[in-house]
């Protein structure tokens, strides 16, 4: 038997690092450089209200372009204007200062009676240029201590050091009974856009952001509107220059629309939304009469959405009607708010930074109706964020019941007391059975088949557990925790088509990820690794290490190779926690040593992870690739700056970083004081199934410890650890 599992886990091992040689992402085209770029704003319009509005220019637009989803989400939500733009222009998931309002001027405008030139001289030291972004320094300031990092302004820097020009034409100012030729309250003013194209010192050579863009019309959202002929007329005193230049134009009807909803009956406010679309259509098709489609790009972005995906399009020489995706999605018909700054600089024939999050946006071939599918699957993220919260809680009573029965068994009759171990193997194969209706149409969208589903697989799971455990006795366990590891690991393998809107999967209206694994999923594969290490130790004592040592090592490549996981805080958390756990399976007394070793390993692994990165084609490289050339280039400000800041996304600020580790140091170091002089920790570690009780318990608790530090969802990674933790210690307790 120790042969086979040693065979077995090498089998395992050799097959999954096979697949580190060979980059096994669909082929996507790269998009060709233009002379200038049209970037056409629609604020939160979605593929399903374009599909069933009156819209001929986007939808002649559309079946002439590559489309996709954009994610609009920043940090834990939907992006709010300024942030969305400031996060376009910077290429980086940038934040606003809490008193922002928008506020970009003209240069021939006025703040607080003061001369917009004036101000700014004061300000920055230079003379204005035709638009002005105020509060520049309060949201460089705000960037630069962000969990992101973000260098506001790069765009505009970069386009300018290449002689590429920039002019933005937009104003989504809102506010009901204030005078035209008056300033609109600070709370009215929504002109965001100018962020995207500003340079760092806040300032837009060219376009407008006036007043004179918007023309009262009282059946209009707020009473006003844009004026076509007025945006037209700045268009073309900016479209017509001889050199290359970038052009932002908004629809800012449709901002308006929007923000209007609140006030309107709603039938009244899905009227006003029509004709936002409509208006918006028209001065999309006006301006597209402009663009030379031999020389020139355009691309259509929803900057803001309710529902945190939006439409992107991209029309260019060369480009053919598929569907985008980025290095930094790596997932088709999907990119990100970041990905446009990378890819205008890139349609201009520059090279994008490598310090950005962004990547360039590429094609991937696309047959059917492409907008249909790309409605599907928003629809599927809606649906599997609202269903998350009560499979939870479904899942939690469920195991709180288990837990209680097994507490109370002595009292329960003797057939439900026999049900117990197969509740408990059930409640495993609930986790594959999320996955797995992830990959059934009719599960994602409607609760009884999704229902169905779970509960077919989990009981599929139960009963294979119990088939196996007659030919090999006490396997059941291992058998159900398997079926995670396996579902997982192939699943990701295979590019990970089933971690797409799964319950535990990542929701891409979410976005934190697109590809590889989440941290909820992250959090399952991890803790079963675990559990089945535990569980063969249980069985097969000592010789099962080789085979343990092979699964482990497996599930990290799996979990952190770039062409598969690509998880970094998954990494540095799973090395250390299984070199500990096979340390306590060998029966070696664990000090600071042995845990201070763990975490060295945890780091070389990223690192190594990162340089096989580097190694991949620059369009095919991920975030790992510039973590692990910091580390190899001895740059550990920057390494410890990505982990601080994945550390401050958990835990709101790093204040409460500090004190949480103040305070676990302290714990820790009373409870070793206390746990070495203690006759239980000696039982603990002597031989036979108490090493296994330690492994288990270091285990968990580092991937638990590191997994919510390196990961940015907090206290949803150990929460979710406990889908897994709580059946597999039933498990244990009953007899077989």
């Amino acid at each position: 038997m120790r042969r086979a599992l040693a065979a077995g886990g090498a089998v395992v091992l050799l097959v999954v690092v096979s697949l580190l040689v060979v980059d096994r992402r669909p082929e996507a085209a790269p998009v060709p450089s233009v002379r200038r770029v049209l970037v056409v704003s629609v604020p939160e319009l979605s593929w399903e209200e374009l599909r069933s509005s009156d819209a001929p220019a986007l939808g002649a637009l559309v079946e002439q372009a590559a489309i996709g989803q954009v994610s609009t989400r920043v940090g834990r939500r939907g992006a709010a204007p300024a942030e969305a733009y400031l996060t376009m222009g910077a290429g980086t998931r940038a934040v606003v200062p809490a008193d922002d309002a928008g506020v970009a001027l003209d240069a021939d405008e006025r703040r607080g009676g003061v001369p917009v030139d004036e101000l700014v001289a004061r300000r920055s030291g230079e003379g204005p240029s035709a638009i002005a972004y105020l509060p520049v320094g309060a949201t460089a300031e705000a960037n630069e201590h962000s969990a992101f990092g973000a260098r506001i302004g790069r765009l505009g820097d970069l386009l300018d050091a290449a002689g590429v020009g920039r002019a933005v034409i937009a104003n989504a100012d809102a506010a009901e009974g204030f005078p035209p030729d008056l300033a609109p309250p600070p709370s009215a003013y929504g002109r965001s856009a100018a962020t995207m194209l500003m340079g760092a010192d806040g300032q837009v050579p060219a376009g407008t952001v006036g007043r004179h863009l918007l023309v009262d019309d009282p059946s209009a959202a707020f009473g006003r509107r844009l004026d076509p002929a007025e945006v037209l007329r700045s268009f073309d005193a900016v479209w017509a220059g001889e050199g290359p230049s970038v052009v932002l134009v908004e629809a800012s009807d449709l901002a308006r629309a929007t923000a209007y909803a609140r006030r309107a009956t709603p039938q009244q406010a899905d009227r006003l939304r029509a004709e936002a679309v409509r208006s918006s259509d028209e001065l999309v098709g006006e301006l597209l009469d402009r663009v030379d489609p031999a020389t020139d790009a355009v691309l259509v972005v929803t900057p803001t959405s309710a529902s945190t995906l939006g439409v992107v399009a991209l029309q260019a020489p060369g480009v053919e009607p598929g569907l985008l995706r980025s290095a930094s999605t790596r997932r088709d018909g999907y990119v990100s708010l970041a990905d446009a700054m990378a890819t205008v600089v890139d349609l201009v024939g520059l090279d994008p930074p490598d310090d950005i999050e962004g990547r360039p946006f590429e094609v991937a071939s696309a047959g059917g109706d492409r907008v249909a599918r790309l409605e599907q699957q928003a629809e599927a993220a809606g649906v599997r964020d609202r269903r998350l919260p009560w499979v939870v809680a479904a899942i939690t009573l469920g195991l709180g019941l288990l837990v209680l029965g097994v507490a109370r068994a002595d009292r329960l009759p003797s057939g439900l007391r026999r049900a117990l171990r197969p509740i408990a193997l059930a409640a495993i194969g609930v986790v594959p059975g999320t996955f797995v209706a992830a990959g059934v149409p009719a599960a994602r969208t409607h609760v009884a088949a999704f229902v169905a589903v779970v509960a077919l697989v989990a009981v599929a799971v139960a009963a294979a557990s119990l088939a196996a455990e007659r030919r090999v006795p006490a396997i059941a366990p291992m058998v159900a925790v398997a079926s995670v590891v396996v579902l997982t690991a192939v699943d990701v393998v295979l590019g990970a088509p089933l971690q797409v809107n799964a319950t535990f999967g990542y929701s891409m209206a979410v976005a934190g990820r697109f590809t590889g694994l989440g941290n909820l999923a992250f959090a399952l594969f991890s803790t079963a690794a675990v559990a089945l290490a535990v569980l063969a130790h249980d069985r097969w004592g000592s010789r099962a290490l080789p085979a343990t040592v092979a699964l482990l090592v497996a599930v990290v490549v799996v979990d952190g190779a770039p062409v598969l996981g690509a998880d970094v805080g998954g990494v540095v958390a799973t090395v250390p926690a299984f070199v500990l756990v096979v340390l306590a399976l060998r029966e070696v007394r664990i000090g600071w040593v042995h845990v201070l070793g763990a975490l060295g390993a945890g780091a070389a692994v990223v690192v190594a992870f990162g340089l096989l990165d580097a190694a991949l084609p620059a369009g095919s490289q991920t975030h790992l690739a510039r973590f692990g050339a910091d580390a190899a280039g001895g740059r550990f400000g920057s390494v410890a700056t990505t982990l601080w800041r994945r550390a401050e996304a958990s835990f709101g600020s790093g204040g409460t970083i500090l004190a949480i580790g103040a305070v676990g140091l302290v714990v820790a170091a009373v409870a070793q004081a206390r746990l070495a002089r203690s006759e239980r920790l000696a039982q603990l570690r002597t031989r036979g199934w108490a090493s296994a009780d330690v492994a288990l318990a270091y285990g968990v608790a580092v991937l638990a410890l590191l997994g919510t530090v390196a990961n940015d969802s907090s206290i949803a990674v150990p929460a979710t650890m406990l889908i897994v933790l709580v059946p597999v210690l039933v498990l244990r307790r009953l007899p077989a």
